[in-house]
């Protein structure tokens, strides 16, 4: 799970200075003790062409993934400008709190899994720029403690 996090995380912020910002981009599973996480997107750049859009997705997020991140990855859910719903705004508002540092949240693998009450998304992964600063300064504390050895 955490190097489908962290590979999707790392290519989600190329996809956005190629393309500009996501409003949410985080991983979600339905149950706790599942194994599979789907990838949930939305933006205002999204094209109308979903054709086109999963095909640029696909080729910049998922076909980058070893085997080892495809053994966790579900499905990969896209929102355009046009599209509008609780569920999405419960994630937009989560993504945008974790982002600010408000949440008290649940380490999992060095990935933080937020627990909600939505059905649809029990857990949640955050891929912004937090969690690649957070991973990549305990993975730089680890190296150091090893080297002190």
């Amino acid at each position: 799970m955490r190097n489908l996090a962290l590979t999707l995380a790392r290519n989600l912020e190329i996809v956005e200075r190629e393309r500009g910002p996501f409003k949410v981009k985080c991983l979600v599973c339905k149950e706790p003790d599942d194994l599979f996480w789907d990838l949930i997107l939305w933006a205002d750049w999204f094209e109308s062409n979903e054709r086109a859009r999963l095909s640029y997705l696909l080729d910049k997020l998922i076909k980058p993934l070893d085997p080892e991140a495809l053994m966790y990855f579900s499905a990969m859910m896209t929102y355009g400008a046009n599209d509008d719903s609780p569920f999405l705004r419960s994630l937009l508002t989560i993504q945008r709190n974790f982002d600010q540092g408000l949440y008290a949240t649940s380490w999992h693998d060095e990935i933080v899994q937020i627990r909600s009450t939505m059905p649809r998304a029990t857990l949640i992964v955050p891929l912004g720029h937090r969690l690649i600063e957070a991973t990549e300064a305990a993975s730089e504390a680890k190296m150091t403690a090893a080297a002190a050895r």
